[in-house]
């Protein structure tokens, strides 16, 4: 009785260590703003621009990776032709620019940024009627260690249960019967790593020419078991999305 005891403890002090992890196992935060005093309606030509911040632990590879993601979910298709918007790469502007300009773009931004900069931004300003800055400000898991736990759970057992009842002589006799009753039993769990993915992206749209913030979503994910990619997938079908209904008006 004492050893079941201690265990029923020990059961509640796990739930209660577990349960601010719990909690955050699957979040999700869905912020957005727009310029209300904007028409989204003259919108044409976008530049997509793909951004890292500090916290999104990718290398160069995933970089591609992610940069192919954004650039597929905003382009031509026939969603996008039908609110009557195209997009441009980035670095497609940054080509173009250094045509026009018989620029080595590559050159000048290290030899001259000031210029590189003023550059790109009269070239986005000359193509195309916003600027969409795609930032992955997350992208990464975290591991928490679980140690070996005692849980309970209940089950059921089917036992064989005597029952008497009165017959129509007014007799009474003695029948067998099986039923299902629950039983509560306990079970190791074996010491586990938990992986949470963690991910969080942040759009805005600029008017090129003033640099004014015109629309900003904010879409962070937090779940455990899943996979980092898949979320990024949702995260860029949902803004591009919520961007045809805003030009969609």
């Amino acid at each position: 009785m004492i050893q079941r005891s201690w265990r029923i403890l020990s059961i509640l002090l796990l739930l209660t260590w577990l349960l601010p992890a719990a909690l955050v196992g699957a979040e999700e935060r869905k912020d957005e703003w727009k310029d209300n005093s904007f028409n989204f309606k003259t919108l044409k030509m976008v530049v997509v621009k793909t951004e890292f911040g500090p916290d999104a632990a990718v290398d160069d590879m995933k970089r591609l990776v992610l940069s192919g993601k954004v650039n597929g979910q905003f382009s031509v298709n026939e969603r996008f032709a039908k609110a009557g918007i195209a997009f441009l790469s980035y670095p497609d502007v940054v080509n173009k620019v250094g045509v026009n300009n018989s620029e080595n773009m590559l050159e000048l931004e290290k030899t001259d940024p000031a210029r590189y900069s003023q550059l790109v931004q009269d070239g986005i300003g000359f193509y195309a009627q916003g600027l969409l800055q795609v930032r992955f400000t997350v992208y990464k898991d975290t591991v928490q260690h679980i140690p070996a736990y005692v849980e309970t759970y209940t089950t059921t057992e089917r036992v064989c249960r005597k029952r008497t009842f009165t017959g129509p002589d007014g007799r009474q006799a003695t029948t067998e019967e099986w039923v299902d009753i629950p039983v509560t039993k306990f079970r190791e769990v074996p010491a586990h790593d938990e992986i949470t993915a963690h991910t969080a992206v942040e759009l805005t749209l600029l008017e090129p020419k003033t640099n004014r913030t015109l629309w900003k979503m904010v879409d962070s994910r937090d779940a455990m078991g899943k996979d980092k990619d898949g979320m990024v997938d949702r995260t860029l079908k949902r803004a591009a999305e919520r961007l045809e209904a805003l030009k969609n008006g």
